[in-house]
C-alpha cells in the first residue's frame, strides 16, 4: 500500500476549481494518484465525488467496475478513519485520457458550481467520525451495486455517492441525508430488479419444463 502525499491545502480553490485544474495538465494521461494529491487535505470525500462522477459518463464494458475498486478502497478507510489515503501502487498507476476526462468534466462542471453554492457546514451529528463509519459502509455498498450490470444501476448508486463525497467535503448533513434517501431508492431498485429476474427465470424455467 501507498500513503499518497498531501500539498499544502489552498482553502482558495474550490471543489470544482480542483477539477478543472486536472484537465489542463500536458500529460496526455491522467493517474488517480495525481488526482488524489491535487485534492490535498480535502480528504476521502472529494476523491469519492470525483471518481463517482467520472464513473457517470459512458466508458467500454467494465470501465464501471474500475472506477468502483478505489472508491471501496477509499471508503473502507474511511470506515476505518483514516486521516490520509493509502492505495496500492498498481491502483495509483491507473489512468484515463485527459482528454476524455476534460469533456466528460466539462458537462458538469456549471451544475457542480450550483450546487456547490448551496453547500455550507451543518447538522454536524450527520458529518462526525462516528457517521463516517456508517458512511464508509455505505459508500462500499453503493460502489459494490455500481459495478453491477444492472440496468440503470451504475447511475443511481453513482449519484449517490456523489451526494455523500459532496457531504463529506463540505460537512453538510443535509446532503448526508440525502445520501441516504439515495440508498434507500438504490436498495428498493435492486431489490425490484432481482425480483423480476427471479420472475422472468422461474417463468422460463417452468416454461421449458412444459416442453418436455
Amino acid at each position: 500500500m501507498t500513503l499518497v502525499s498531501a500539498p499544502p491545502p489552498d482553502e482558495g480553490r474550490t471543489f470544482s476549481d480542483v477539477l478543472e485544474q486536472l484537465g489542463q495538465g500536458e500529460a496526455e494521461k491522467l493517474s488517480l494518484r495525481e488526482m488524489i494529491e491535487a485534492f490535498g487535505e480535502r480528504g476521502f470525500g472529494a476523491v469519492i465525488l470525483m471518481l463517482a462522477l467520472m464513473a457517470l459518463f459512458p466508458w467500454p464494458p467494465g470501465g464501471k467496475a474500475v472506477f468502483s475498486v478505489p472508491i471501496i478502497l477509499i471508503a473502507a478507510e474511511l470506515a476505518l478513519q483514516r486521516d490520509r489515503v493509502w492505495l496500492p501502487r498498481w491502483l495509483l498507476k491507473l489512468s484515463v485520457s485527459r482528454a476524455a476526462y476534460r469533456t466528460a468534466v466539462e458537462k458538469v462542471l456549471s451544475r457542480l458550481r450550483r450546487v456547490e453554492r448551496l453547500t455550507r457546514p451543518r447538522w454536524p451529528a450527520l458529518t462526525g467520525e462516528a457517521a463516517d463509519v456508517g458512511i464508509g459502509v455505505i459508500c462500499i455498498l453503493l460502489a459494490l451495486m455500481m459495478a453491477l450490470p444492472v440496468p440503470f444501476g451504475d447511475a443511481l448508486p453513482g449519484l449517490t455517492l456523489a451526494l455523500f463525497g459532496l457531504g463529506i467535503i463540505q460537512r453538510d448533513g443535509a446532503f448526508i441525508l440525502a445520501g441516504m434517501f439515495g440508498t434507500a431508492v438504490c436498495g428498493v431498485y435492486l431489490a425490484l430488479v432481482w425480483t423480476t429476474v427471479v420472475a422472468v427465470v422461474s417463468g422460463v424455467a417452468h416454461w421449458a419444463a412444459n416442453l418436455f
